[in-house]
């Protein structure tokens, strides 16, 4: 359950999206955070095969295109407008892959998210945190060893968070995770490290290696930082140094 990237660089249309880029997670949670056009989904899209890219991709040390079915990736929007049940929404892209297990594999992936019970609801009936779980679920169902969450937290309500926060604690007992997000203020258990995106690598280690005014300041304008008893909140501008 390991992710590796080596030298990993992503041109479009003569710009550099991402620079020989290079981290290995194994079994851990990584938060990816960095300013806007960092390449933070254009990192997951990489590991996905769903951009041109140069460097070495390994899942598992799988380094072809079959690494994708070991991936599970949830995107930062979501449709809900389709009519479909939790069920449907779960179970049928695992289904449409040639699953054998993909029964199974829906069933357990929804009593992992605590949705099992909602199986039948319609997907347009869920709140913002449900539709998140149902997604993560959908993700769990059609792979998963590696979970890729493009701003999971975003738009969700106060207990919806509570809800994914719990389940993220979870989820990385077990597998490798990495997760999106713009603020980088995070609760002490959850991330093991931090992956500081600015198109190339500006950091990656334990939170309390990258979270210093000395190093977020290679990105960010402004920083401010706090070590609470809940974690860390931190606060910087969105937007980079040029570079």
């Amino acid at each position: 359950m390991s992710l590796s990237v080596r030298s990993l660089t992503v041109i479009r249309d003569g710009t550099y999206v991402l620079q020989d880029v290079s981290f290995e997670a194994r079994r851990e949670f990584v938060l990816v955070a960095g300013p806007n056009g960092a390449g933070k989904t254009t990192l997951f899209l990489a590991v996905l095969g769903l951009v041109p890219y140069r460097g070495d991709i390994c899942v598992d040390g799988v380094c072809a295109e079959e690494r994708a079915r070991r991936v599970g990736y949830v995107p930062q929007i979501l449709a809900r407008g389709f009519n479909a049940t939790v069920w449907e929404y779960v179970h049928l892209p695992a289904k449409f892959r040639k699953l054998s297990d993909a029964a199974a594999r829906a069933e357990e992936a929804l009593k992992i998210v605590d949705l099992y019970e909602l199986r039948e609801r319609p997907l347009y009936s869920l709140s913002s945190g449900q539709l998140q779980r149902a997604a993560i679920a959908r993700a769990l169902a059609t792979g998963g060893d590696v979970l890729l969450l493009d701003e999971p937290l975003a738009n969700v309500d106060p207990q919806g968070r509570i809800e994914l926060l719990q389940l993220l604690r979870e989820l990385k007992k077990s597998r490798t995770v990495l997760m999106t997000s713009h603020e980088l203020s995070m609760p002490s258990d959850l991330a093991d490290k931090i992956l500081l995106l600015n198109r190339r690598v500006v950091a990656y280690g334990t939170p309390d290696q990258v979270f210093s005014e000395e190093v977020l300041r290679k990105v960010y304008t402004y920083v401010r930082i706090a070590k609470t008893q809940y974690g860390y909140v931190c606060v910087t501008e969105d937007y980079a140094h040029p570079h």
